[in-house]
């Protein structure tokens, strides 16, 4: 098997200026369903050095059922990362997870586990066949990026999407919400949880905490921190009982954090995976 190096360019619209999506094709594996991870137990998303809960809880199989763990190949080794299934056969996680320190990109394959708390117990193993980035022309590129599966995957209790906010929410910063975090990076040995983690933290308004444009910056309730290792997994606040994705974890620093703020992106996301935002 070898890697097919394919970029694709689009150019959209946000804010009012014009960036660009950009599509790589990833290597997909004759078994589709054996995990093929390069890796080290000890590898954690390299990018920013975000995304590990350390001192939460441990979730229940059905209580976060669209978080998946992802195992990245790349060209010289591997990561982990999480990400939340947004459709049947797309993913949403940090860009950086991706790339290497000097910010080339370097993934091979990818594949997401899902369906349960445990990581001996997946029920699902599926390969991402592609990932999809945005470039805009101010700034640093948003650490946001999709994930393509292979196959629409059956929803149930175990597999199934988490909401996106409406559009009526679109740029909105949530501030003074209590999100909770989810993801597979780690605990206080520095080794990768075996037991998917969450944790609350209220969201601050920018004059206490302004990190970069289009994202949320976070102060635990607690003593859980976000750490160095897995990142992109999701925030997500409760509306009514029903979790809407708010934020991507990206970075952490203390018991501060900062995600990538899913409202801002609305567009690239719908535009991208042909996903109807609700009104």
């Amino acid at each position: 098997m070898f890697i097919i190096f394919l970029t694709i360019f689009a150019i959209a619209s946000v804010f009012g200026a014009d960036y660009e999506t950009r599509t790589h094709r990833l290597e997909v594996p004759e078994d589709p369903g054996k995990w093929v991870y390069k890796g080290n137990d000890s590898d954690h998303s390299h990018g920013r050095g975000g995304g590990r809960i350390s001192g939460g809880q441990t979730a229940t199989d059905t209580q976060f059922p669209w978080v998946a763990r992802l195992g990245i190949n790349l060209q010289n080794g591997g990561s982990l990362a999480s990400g939340s299934l947004i459709k049947s056969n797309w993913i949403v996680s940090a860009r950086h997870a991706l790339i290497n320190p000097n910010g080339v990109f370097v993934a091979v394959s990818v594949q997401a586990q899902l369906g349960s708390a445990d990581d001996q117990k997946f029920r699902v193993k599926i390969f991402c066949n592609s990932f999809v980035w945005m470039n805009v022309n101010i700034g640093e590129a948003p650490d946001i990026a999709l994930f393509r599966l292979t196959n629409d995957l059956a929803l149930n209790s175990y597999v199934n999407v988490v909401r996106l906010p409406s559009r009526a929410q679109a740029n909105f910063k949530f501030e003074g919400y209590t999100i909770t975090a989810i993801g597979w990076g780690g605990d206080n040995t520095g080794l990768p949880a075996k037991k998917l983690q969450w944790t609350t933290f209220k969201v601050l308004y920018e004059r206490d905490c302004y990190l970069r444009p289009n994202m949320i910056c976070s102060e635990s309730t607690g003593q859980s921190s976000l750490q160095g290792g897995d990142s992109g997994g999701p925030s997500v606040i409760y509306e009514n009982g029903t979790p809407t994705l708010v934020g991507i974890n990206v970075i952490g620093v203390g018991k501060r954090f900062g995600s990538t703020r899913v409202s801002d992106f609305l567009n690239f996301i719908s535009d991208s995976t042909g996903l109807q935002i609700r009104n």
